[in-house]
């Protein structure tokens, strides 16, 4: 069985939004929302697959949904790939998205005010992948998952349909959940740059980078 990922595969490259906006021209306009809560609201989405700041990005509900299914799909197909029924892949990355939202905490406050360009500065407690993956290199649990693996295919089982499997594999994803280390705040300068909503009646604030947010977030 392939090793269990290191928590930052786990958020693995998302759609990329602003490929669903124009870029703005020069102009008077400026948008309604701050550009620090529109670089939040691409955090959370970027951490944890959801957002309550949604009206700072423009994003429409189906673009968001876009974004966050994208997340809990690969997600789900990662502990599938594990030999885990697809009812409890979808409970298992429930409660690590939810473990990433108790202790992946974001701020942002505008660091540099500019009528084109604004930085934000983003502060975090990103994933420790160093520490997430030697964690993992070194679980017990999760080899003994690989043997388990092994001697059922070796006789021609299917540990999907195991009781005695699924229920240790989901104790001991768990608990090695409950371990994955975060390091303490850091922050990331966030270049910001005016877009288009899908009906160019309004502007917003987004991040030029949005993929640099991910690799901060996920410790890379």
């Amino acid at each position: 069985m392939r090793k269990f990922m290191v928590a930052k595969k786990l958020l693995l490259p998302l759609v990329a939004i602003l490929a669903t906006f124009l870029i703005a021209g020069c102009g008077d306009d400026k948008p309604k929302e701050s550009a620090d809560k529109a670089v939040l609201a691409y955090a959370e989405l970027y951490a944890y697959a959801d957002t309550d700041k949604l009206s700072a990005t423009g994003m429409t509900k189906e673009q968001k949904e876009q974004i966050s299914n994208a997340l809990r799909t690969e997600t789900d197909d990662m502990f599938k790939s594990m030999m885990l029924t697809d009812d409890n892949a979808t409970a298992i990355t429930d409660y690590y998205i939810a473990d990433r939202k108790a202790n992946l905490e974001l701020k942002a406050k505008v660091k540099k005010d500019d009528s084109k360009n604004p930085v934000v500065e983003l502060t975090a407690t990103p994933v420790d992948s160093k520490g997430a993956s030697e964690l993992m290199d070194k679980n017990e649990d999760l080899i003994a998952m690989g043997v388990y693996i092994g001697l059922a295919q070796q006789q021609g089982l299917d540990v999907r349909t195991d009781p005695v499997y699924q229920q240790g594999a989901m104790n001991s994803l768990r608990a090695m959940i409950d371990e994955i280390p975060y390091e303490a705040e850091k922050t990331l300068d966030v270049t910001c740059e005016l877009v288009k909503s899908d009906d160019g009646k309004a502007l917003y604030w987004a991040p030029k980078d949005p993929q640099a947010i991910k690799k901060f977030l996920n410790g890379e």
